[in-house]
């Protein structure tokens, strides 16, 4: 087991490099509190476990209502790849049972909070810490002396590109009218149906996707150096999220904050979470309805003055609501509260 994915290095792991502690990935059963994440088999853990639990949840498939046969095959999927058992039938029931039994819920925003409590009245809310990218965009900074150039800045998995389908003609006809060229940091190929069916070229996704704009498309392997350097080569960034994608849209304001991080302006679809956020820090406008892409885009692309401005709002929200310490302290008050609870 390592904890390189995102959800895991974000989160209780840069909690314990602070407190100087090491986690016991060998043996987990053997740690005074047992902290299972979205990638573990919940019931086999559960049922063993002596400690208290803690689940670390950073998604909201509870609020998904997938079908049933979608719920089904993901089960299925999750149950080959030794996250979760076939006699759960659907991945739900297994999550369900997760959160009833466990001690704790830790979700990734106010809005997955809500969703837990119908399981479990001891859920709280920490956001992934993002100062591993703090340390990268200063070096960055140092790295590209120019202006940034005219590109549109994206991250994100492979199997995310799908989001852009909604919006693709909008920010295709943005990109050839304007001259504009797009940076993703992405990956080159990625797996498709959980890496069971084949892989997927990114590149064919892009083409695709953007017939008239393609080649002046930058895709980039991801890493964070290539993430903070291609930030500060970028004017904007964006993060649209299919109106249809029900379970994307009921994700945190993690994206948004790791752009923020990066010293980004922001232009998002109107989730939930983002809508939230981005109220609290005096900029709602900079949440793009599903029409109305190519119009915000060639606004902000003609204002230095506006782009500076939400990312000088952002940066702000950063300081003020997820710094590091921050973070840390939430993680030390709600394990020590775990293990408190559960002597009493």
């Amino acid at each position: 087991m390592n904890l390189l994915h995102p959800a895991d290095r974000r989160r209780l792991s840069t909690w314990a490099a602070e407190k100087g502690i090491e986690l016991n990935t060998a043996n987990p059963l053997e740690s005074d509190v047992l902290v299972l994440s979205n990638a573990a088999n919940f019931s086999y853990w559960l049922k063993r476990a002596k400690q208290p639990v803690i689940l670390d949840l950073v998604d909201g498939y509870l609020g998904e209502n997938p079908s049933i046969l979608k719920d089904v095959a993901r089960n299925f999927i999750r149950s080959l790849q030794g996250l979760s058992s076939l006699r759960w039938i659907t991945y739900t029931r297994h999550l369900r049972y997760a959160c009833k039994v466990s001690q704790t819920v830790i979700v990734a925003s106010p809005e997955q909070r809500e969703l837990v409590l119908k399981l479990n009245d001891n859920v709280h809310v920490i956001l992934d810490d993002h100062s591993e990218i703090d340390s990268v965009v200063a070096s960055a900074t140092q790295k590209v002396s120019t202006e940034p150039e005219s590109f549109i800045f994206w991250e994100g998995f492979g199997f995310t590109l799908k989001h852009f389908k909604f919006m693709a003609s909008d920010l295709d006809r943005f990109l050839k009218e304007f001259n504009w060229g797009m940076n993703l940091v992405t990956v080159e190929e990625f797996p498709r149906w959980g890496g069971y069916i084949g892989r997927v070229q990114t590149r064919d996704v892009v083409q695709d996707l953007f017939p008239e704009s393609w080649n002046s498309i930058r895709i980039i392997p991801w890493s964070l150096e290539n993430l903070a350097l291609n930030a500060c080569n970028s004017r904007l960034a964006i993060i649209p999220i299919s109106p249809k994608d029900q379970f994307a849209n009921l994700k945190s304001e993690n994206k948004l904050l790791s752009m923020w991080h990066l010293r980004m302006p922001t232009l998002t679809s109107p989730s939930p979470a983002y809508k939230r956020v981005l109220s609290t820090a005096g900029k709602p406008e900079a949440c793009v309805e599903e029409g109305d892409w190519y119009e915000r885009l060639s606004s902000l692309a003609n204002s230095l003055v506006h782009r500076t401005e939400l990312a000088s709002s952002g940066t702000k929200y950063v300081l003020a609501h997820h710094t590091h310490h921050q973070l840390v302290k939430k993680w030390d008050e709600i394990i020590s509260l775990t293990l408190y609870e559960t002597k009493i």
